[in-house]
């Protein structure tokens, strides 16, 4: 099979074509965050601190460039200090993306002796947040390590036990540095997580949510936004009081596609219109004081409203001690009532 070259828009196909499309790539540090002077927000411009060589590397030789997002519809804008790749594209425009902290590369090991790559122990846990360099350091004048603008050292230290998310073998994961993520998954018997009970193997998953664990745990996320296909849920510790209003069912029993919300406090905010409801089955609503089956309680206002209709309309009378009861001043009021609760009825 011949190689193949690209050729340049005149149809040549010469290497001079693959040497003027060709990408000088650098490793560079963040200098600086260009940001906008009234509200301190970035469209993603950085100043980076860039080696052109090993030898410039070796010796602390860095050059100033202005570089842009590779991708402005998908980025994570670094803090100074950090480390980007930058690339460099033909019109001398410089293009970066974020990579791993620097103490990632510390801790990968392989367990292959052909390789001579030392093991070493405890390399699971990558900090997201934590980088520290040798050569290359922003600081304040006093030797006192900068992060950015509004990027604090107490931020940085706060958000320092923040490790990577784990994920399982096809898993695609999207996550910032302070504890929040999607993933993107499936329901899988092999794996241990909340949705891997009950359902189909290969059923997809999106589990949206917020917290330092590294591993999803509705008891300890401080909230969540699971999207499941064909999988029953396993809510862990959580303790419901009562858990359902359909006491037949538990929270866990069901298995299906459905959508799982949580959090200490739910707000749901229409500003403008309205909020709407809408149930094949059942409504049911459960507080630690009530269980209510939406079914129920209207049938069971339904049914008080029609005896208080018929009391009102001398259909059904009060026994006095100068005898039955007569018809009500609120007879209509009453059957009003009745007739608006029987529309509402499917």
């Amino acid at each position: 099979m011949k190689d193949q070259v690209i050729g340049s828009a005149s149809g040549t196909n010469d290497t001079s074509a693959l040497e003027s499309n060709a990408l000088d790539i650098f490793f560079g540090r963040v200098r600086e965050i260009l940001l906008n002077e009234d509200d301190l927000t970035s469209l993603g411009r950085i100043e980076v601190m860039i080696a052109r060589s090993r030898e410039d590397y070796e010796k602390n030789n860095y050059e100033t460039e202005v570089a842009y997002p590779l991708n402005i519809y998908d980025y994570t804008l670094p803090a100074i200090n950090e480390s980007v790749v930058v690339l460099r594209g033909d019109d001398q425009r410089f293009y970066y993306t974020h990579i791993p902290p620097v103490n990632f590369w510390d801790q990968i090991s392989i367990d292959d002796t052909e390789l001579e790559i030392p093991i070493e122990e405890d390399v699971e846990n990558v900090k997201v947040n934590h980088h520290s360099y040798e050569k290359f350091v922003v600081d304040d004048g006093d030797d006192n390590e900068v992060y950015g603008t509004n990027l604090t050292p107490e931020i940085i230290e706060a958000t320092d036990v923040v490790m990577s998310r784990k994920v399982h073998e096809g898993d695609r994961i999207m996550q910032g540095r302070w504890g929040q993520s999607i993933k993107f998954t499936c329901k899988n018997e092999l794996s241990e997580t909340p949705w891997s009970l009950e359902g189909e193997d290969g059923q997809p998953v999106i589990a949206i949510r917020t917290g330092q664990e590294q591993l999803e745990d509705p008891t300890t996320d401080n909230s969540f936004i699971y999207l499941l296909s064909d999988q029953s849920f396993d809510f862990g510790d959580i303790e419901f009081s009562p858990e359902s209003a359909n006491l037949g069912d538990t929270m866990d029993a069901y298995v299906g596609g459905q959508v799982i919300i949580g959090a200490d406090r739910l707000t749901l905010l229409s500003k403008a219109d309205d909020i709407s409801i809408s149930s094949k089955n059942l409504v049911s609503i459960s507080t630690a004081k009530w269980a209510v089956d939406f079914d129920v309680l209207m049938d069971q206002v339904k049914a008080l409203a029609t005896q208080l209709d018929a009391l009102c309309a001398g259909k059904a009378t009060l026994v006095t001690g100068v005898g039955p009861t007569g018809v009500g001043t609120n007879t209509a009021d009453c059957a009003a009532i009745v007739s608006e609760i029987e529309g509402m009825e499917q």
